[in-house]
This record gives C-alpha cells, structure tokens and sequence, in this order.
C-alpha cells in the first residue's frame, strides 16, 4: 500500500493482523522485514502490525528527499491520520528511536499505549559530561564514524538462518552513501528531555554485547524516568530482537498486553 505525503512523495507501508495497533520503527538500513519474527508473533497474537519504510530504505529506497528525522517523524504522524489509528503502541530500534522520540517531541505522546526502544541512548555523541553516547563518538569523529557505518558488525550472537532468510527479504540495495545524511542527523540528537518527561510506560531492551552502545545505559534509563522498565537480552548484540527473538517478544508481549 501507498500513501502520499505533504511534501509530495509517495511512500510504501504495510499492515499485517487485525487488532490493537503496533507501529513498528526500524533502525537505519533496517525494513519492513527487519521485524519478520515480531510481525509473525505479535500478528498472531491479536495485535496489527503496522511498518512504514523509511525514506531511503526498503520499497521506499529511492526517496532521497527529507532524508532528516523530524521529517520521518511527520511521515508516521501523517501515516497514522491516514489510518484514523486512535491509539497505539510504538516499537523501535536504534535509528528508529531517534524518529520514536522525534514524534513524541513534535506531536505529543496522547496517542501512544506504550514506547518501546532497543538498544540506543537519548544522545549518541559523547561529551565531557556524557560518556553514554555510541562508543568512541564524539563531535570530532561524526564524519569518521558514518563513513564507516556500513563496516560495524551489529550481532554478538547469530541469528537463526530461516529468520535471516525473512528478514533479507525484498533483496533492496541499500546506500549508505546517499542516507548518510540521515544518520547523520540522527547521531546529533539529544532527546534525554523527551525521555525524562515521557508519562507513557516505557521498555528498554539492550543488547548485553552491544557493539555501538554501554549496557550502563539499563541504569540510565531506570534512573530517568519512573515509567521506564529494562530488560537485558544477555548475550546478544545491536540486535536483540533478532538474535534472541523469542525471549525478547515474550519480554515485549507482557509489557504490551498490560497497557
């Protein structure tokens, strides 16, 4: 399915059940299919899977326009007036937290059941006073690190061959070189604000073995804000809900069904 956006492009999105909501937000170079085992679980569990690719990303890889996440932000609220969705539940990973704390920044938290985020801190560049950020990121090494993006291995744990199968499906050419400026972008942010105000319930997984980020960041989380909880997907990488997606949906199904 298509829909066309205030700034005149066409996007791709997808619905898979019937039921109460899910929004599902993927990391940078992620797509639809980036969520194959929690679409299967959660779709037949009785919720709605709802995926949008980014621009620049999956059936969407040819928009190079707006290539920013406020505006990845105004995509999901215009994609979710199209479908008159009242109220939902939001599910993202890395990147895709960045557009998840975005949203709630511009448009409010009203709509949304519950957060969910993977794997990435409020602020990903380092600082003086703030040594939470991706490992080794600073403002001197912005450019350094985007070039090199596409070179991080993101698992500490293999990912079960049929789900890789899944998940590699639609075979999109992903370029890093023209969406650089989107992760760009994204590794400028600071939405420690947004977090410390959420009121909505909020579940932070990490990935014990996470390559880009500090699996202090459990602590941070807790210490922010009273509605958040964590979870810790031990020996897993940037990637927990595919490295060990079973126990990381089971983690999401009680804290989704209880909101």
């Amino acid at each position: 399915m298509n829909f066309y956006t205030s700034d005149a492009v066409t996007l791709a999105y997808s619905i898979y059940g019937e039921g109460t909501p899910i929004l599902f937000l993927a990391g940078y170079s992620g797509t639809t299919y980036s969520w194959s085992a929690q679409t299967e679980f959660f779709s037949q569990a009785g919720f709605q899977c709802i995926h949008l690719d980014k621009r620049g990303h999956g059936q969407n890889t040819d928009i190079l326009s707006g290539l920013r996440i406020s505006r990845l932000a105004q995509d999901i609220k215009e994609l979710v007036t199209l479908l008159d969705i009242k109220h939902f539940h939001l599910v993202s990973h890395s990147l895709g937290a960045g557009v998840a704390y975005e949203y709630i920044s511009l448009f409010g938290e009203s709509e949304l059941l519950s957060l969910t985020v993977i794997d990435v801190p409020p602020k990903a560049i380092n600082t003086d006073k703030w040594q939470l950020g991706m490992y080794n990121l600073t403002w001197h090494t912005i450019s350094e690190t985007v070039a090199n993006f596409s070179h991080v291995a993101l698992t500490a744990k293999k990912i079960e061959t049929d789900l890789l199968r899944q998940m590699h499906q639609g075979h999109y050419k992903f370029n890093f070189l023209k969406t650089a400026p989107l992760v760009s972008d994204f590794l400028t942010k600071d939405y420690r604000d947004v977090l410390t105000t959420l009121t909505r319930p909020t579940l932070y997984i990490a990935g014990e073995l996470s390559p880009l980020f500090p699996d202090r960041l459990t602590q941070y989380y807790q210490d922010s804000n009273p509605h958040v909880t964590t979870f810790t997907a031990k020996a897993c990488g940037h990637l927990p809900y595919a490295e060990s997606p079973e126990e990381t949906n089971q983690v999401m199904m009680d804290f989704i069904s209880n909101y």
